[in-house]
């Protein structure tokens, strides 16, 4: 793993893959309504103080400037990144008081608290997740809303299988644009199975499958992992997707920090089944079968990440997905499906040492829910 996740990567090919321009109407209603999930009103946001860690190209930030904060900092170090950045603000919201800090997460210091602190896609796949989330959140004013983005195996399995299944495809194919345009041309159809997708193929190619580090060896950050790295400081306070159901007396409440966390750590646990495919949403179930389902997805991920060194793991990767098949909840029907198509493709491809695009058909529409927001309130 590099010392520098995302940014060695990125700096090494000199890009910066997230969107660069956006349909600025219904980005903003997508924006708005993310904001609503995690309790962000536009009166958090005017005339206060916001500060972004790794915007990339500034799309997101732009909603945020539409609801006029008194300041805007954005701290990013991918020299592209920030290119794209200052363009994209400086075209909408020219002389407006953002600015834009040069500078690693971990180095940013300063004695300013935020209002608003923003880490979106950054903290799962870092060295330390934990960590960084606990740097970023202590920029947080009193008060104050710090919103953060995770990851588990679960909302993640159909994605790592899809970039072991791209590894395959590419692993004969040294030059980077041709192993793009390969995994381009393969995975156009599964995208397409995506509502509301505003990322180009290939960005995704590039971001997802060839970054090998996201799926081979670097952590994940869940949404309980991040709230007991938070939990000293912060309250959690809302997610997209909403799960939590708290039907407990306001006047029972001792503890604001403690009851919102053990509330949404165990909300988390009871609905994480719903992460593993976007299409199927079923009621909670035991905290006993999520963990069961979690711990086999973790090893699933695992085994997947080392199959490039050792094809022989993708044997037991196929039995463990029969019984990912055994584990899910009976409304699972279609991921079930797209399991059976996937294990059918490695069967072939552990026979004859060759991939048959044809035969992952129903897999192409399994996506999970693999980003999770997730809010909290500086107490």
């Amino acid at each position: 793993m590099s010392k520098r996740p995302f940014l060695d990567y990125y700096g090494k090919h000199n890009i910066s893959p997230v969107p660069m321009e956006v349909n600025k109407e219904s980005h903003f209603v997508h924006r708005q309504g993310l904001y609503q999930r995690l309790g962000i009103l536009a009166g958090n946001i005017r005339g206060r103080k916001v500060l972004e860690f790794g915007p990339g190209n500034g799309v997101n930030a732009l909603f945020t400037l539409s609801m006029q904060p008194e300041e805007c900092v954005l701290v990013d170090a991918n020299p592209t990144g920030i290119k794209n950045c200052t363009a994209n603000l400086s075209r909408f919201y020219p002389g407006e008081n953002w600015k834009i800090v040069d500078s690693l997460i971990e180095d940013f210091n300063t004695d300013q608290k935020f209002d608003l602190v923003i880490c979106e896609g950054l903290l799962p796949n870092q060295v330390n997740p934990s960590q960084m989330a606990r740097h970023c959140g202590s920029f947080v004013s009193p008060g104050g809303v710090y919103v953060v983005t995770c990851h588990d195996a679960i909302s993640l399995v159909s994605e790592t299988l899809r970039c072991l299944l791209g590894w395959l495809l590419v692993r004969n194919t040294d030059d980077f644009s041709d192993q793009v345009a390969i995994l381009a041309q393969f995975f156009a159809s599964h995208l397409e199975h995506l509502e509301h997708v505003t990322r180009p193929v290939e960005d995704w190619v590039i971001d997802n499958v060839l970054q090998t580090e996201f799926w081979q060896d670097s952590p994940l950050f869940t949404i309980a992992e991040a709230i007991d790295a938070l939990c000293e400081d912060f309250a959690a306070h809302g997610t997209s997707p909403w799960f939590l159901q708290d039907w407990s007396w306001y006047k029972s409440v001792g503890s604001v920090r403690d009851h919102f966390n053990k509330t949404m750590t165990e909300g988390y646990w009871a609905n994480v089944h719903n992460l593993i495919d976007w299409r199927v949403v079923s009621k909670p179930r035991s905290i006993t079968e999520n963990r069961a389902l979690g711990s086999l997805c973790s090893r699933i991920r695992a085994q997947a990440g080392k199959a490039p060194e050792d094809t022989n793991l993708i044997e037991q990767l196929v039995l463990d997905l029969e019984e990912l098949a055994h584990l899910l909840p009976e409304e699972n029907m279609e991921t079930r499906a797209a399991i059976s198509s996937y294990v059918e493709g490695m069967r072939h491809f552990l026979k004859v040492g060759l991939l048959a695009p044809e035969m992952f058909g129903d897999f192409g529409a399994w996506w999970g829910r693999a980003t999770q927001y997730c809010s909290f309130v500086k107490l």
